[in-house]
């Protein structure tokens, strides 16, 4: 979720790396549904890892944010980029959906769809230019398996990409391997690591971001919701902290 370019100089590399940081800016939406009638406030930290001061250090990238369960199955979010805000003067909000395809069953995963859209509006740089916006389209495809005590456990891959449709067209796609946590009936701890960008080098790029083979970027994120309203069944932890 770094600052989407506003001017036109520096305006290829520029989209090329705010649409790799908004594609690590937080856990991937839509790990399993979070049950009908339920609020889920979320928060999601943490980015690409790139070198600071010779250690790697995930970008502190925040996202606020909240998914409510329209049905067992469909859920829509909505998100602030609060560090978007606090950084880059710049006002960043994403809306979406997602919706369970295939249920979970033994070793056949919990199949998930997601789409989701950004908007990013401001100028991340004093003076001259008077700002810009930028839209992205993010479609995401989730497998997860529910275990542990309960099942309340939820080990997740998934498949995501960003798309900039204008002025120029721009694609980031991801891998990404998580796990949610229960920390008790109705908080839960998602960890998540994402490879971005897994068919690209990322050489000449600043700042140095940390992959195999300097092949795109491994991200790092963790997100925390809380559940409101009646659990589904066996389900005290669902949701993600997407």
């Amino acid at each position: 979720m770094l600052a989407p370019p506003v001017r036109s100089t520096p305006l290829v590399l520029s989209l090329g790396l705010a649409a790799l940081a908004l594609t690590g800016c937080s856990t991937v939406h839509g790990v399993k549904p979070v049950g009908k009638g339920v609020v889920r406030p979320e928060l999601s930290f943490g980015g690409p890892i790139t070198e600071v001061y010779g250690a790697p250090i995930p970008i502190p990238l925040t996202q606020l944010g909240a998914t409510y369960g329209v049905d067992d199955k469909t859920d829509v979010h909505v998100a602030w980029h609060s560090s978007a805000a606090a950084f880059y003067n710049l006002f960043g909000a994403d809306v979406g959906a997602s919706r369970e395809l295939v249920s979970w069953a033994g070793a056949r995963p919990r199949v998930m769809a997601d789409l989701t859209l950004l908007a990013f509006a401001g100028d991340n740089e004093p003076g001259g230019a008077e700002g810009g916006f930028r839209l992205f389209v993010q479609p995401t495809a989730t497998a997860s398996w529910d275990w542990g005590k309960h099942r309340r456990e939820t080990t997740y891959v998934a498949l995501t990409a960003m798309f900039q449709p204008f002025p120029s067209v721009h694609v980031v796609p991801a891998l990404a391997v998580g796990n949610q946590w229960a920390l008790g009936r109705r908080l839960s701890l998602t960890t998540e690591v994402k490879w971005i960008s897994f068919y690209k080098s990322n050489l000449p790029v600043v700042p140095t971001y940390y992959a195999p083979g300097n092949v795109g970027a491994i991200g790092f994120n963790l997100g925390l919701g809380y559940a409101i309203g009646r659990l589904p069944e066996h389900s005290e932890a669902s949701g993600a902290a997407q």
